[in-house]
């Protein structure tokens, strides 16, 4: 009798730590187990008492419902193309989404690396890539703790990006081992597709904050920055200050050709309406103090809480003299309403 206790004993125990995760992968809930069949029960004999019928006033209709099948609320096996104007594929090793240049501005690794560093995930850059440091997958139908350990490269061509995601290692209660091809389509289209669209909500609220607060005024000051150049110093943080600065330079005749606001830079067109001097924001280009028509550059720099910009002249040269004072002035004047 002792002899079978110990296999029948260590049998359960291997049953109670099956690999099998299925029982995680589907919405089995109440609904979907309501098919069993319910109890009947036969009515008492009356002993030839006529008993009073029951009201049906509040009695439920008995409707057939049709039942779905079981429901999988595993995330998807394949990265979704949840850009606009985007392909999401994955190549065997790696779930990748290309989209347009002109959204590197939301979907960038720069912007991973803050994304990463809200999350209180380490990880190195090497190059354009992002090896991250051991961290949890976020999926409900894990077995045991499960950790890995990702690889988030950017790759730009032909007018196009891509965000590659792939899996380095993997391990479980501290056990390293060797994914196969499915744990790496799952694990890496899932953080791909999480990771899109954490950048998107993180991009929204973004927008949301600046257009709550890039009308309001903002103060500013005359000041020379860490290069003896003349800048002015703005009473905002570089969000609203970019907002803001994108809002007023229209207005003083500066057309804006190109910007990167991770850099803070842009590239403006000056090109006033006429050419009398009282046409012209900072006098006319005949004058030794005017400013002429042509292309110049505007730099943001973050300092704290406050922000700092300087103007550039098409070779990079910074505005001085009466130039500076009277583009900073303008600026200064329009910030302030």
């Amino acid at each position: 009798m002792k002899k079978w206790l110990f296999p029948f004993a260590l049998i359960t125990t291997l049953a109670a730590c099956s690999a099998s995760n299925e029982s995680k992968q589907q919405a089995n809930d109440t609904y979907q187990n309501s098919d069993d069949a319910l109890p009947a029960f036969m009515p008492l004999a009356t002993g030839g008492v006529n008993l009073p019928k029951q009201d049906t006033t509040y009695q439920l209709p008995q409707i057939k419902v049709k039942k779905a099948q079981h429901i999988d609320i595993r995330p998807p096996e394949n990265p979704l193309a949840i850009i606009q104007n985007s392909i999401a594929q994955f190549d065997g090793e790696r779930a990748l989404i290309a989209y347009p240049e002109d959204k590197q501005q939301v979907y960038s690794l720069v912007q991973v690396q803050r994304l990463l560093k809200e999350q209180g995930i380490e990880y190195k850059l090497d190059g354009n890539k992002i090896i991250t440091d051991w961290t949890t997958t976020g999926r409900s139908d894990d077995i045991g703790k499960t950790q890995i350990r990702y690889e988030i490269e950017q790759v730009s061509s032909g007018g196009y990006s891509a965000l590659f995601i792939s899996v380095l290692q993997m391990k479980r209660d501290d056990v390293i081992f060797t994914p196969n091809i499915v744990d790496k389509q799952r694990y890496s289209s899932d953080r791909l597709n999480q990771l899109v669209g954490e950048l998107n909500s993180a991009y929204q609220k973004q927008v949301q904050s600046l257009s709550n607060t890039n009308l309001a005024p903002i103060q500013s000051s005359f000041a020379t920055d860490s290069n003896g150049r003349e800048a002015l110093v703005l009473a905002a943080p570089f969000n609203q200050a970019w907002a803001k600065l994108g809002q007023v330079l229209p207005q003083l005749e500066f057309s804006i050709k190109d910007e990167v606001a991770g850099r803070g830079s842009r590239e403006l067109r000056y090109s006033p309406a006429g050419a009398k001097s009282w046409w012209w924001p900072f006098g006319s280009s005949e004058t030794s103090t005017g400013l002429g028509k042509g292309t110049y550059f505007m730099q943001l720099s973050a300092l704290g809480k406050q922000s700092a910009v300087v103007m550039t002249d098409e070779d990079g040269k910074a505005l001085s003299g009466a130039q500076a004072q009277a583009v900073y002035q303008a600026l200064q004047n329009v910030l302030a309403r």
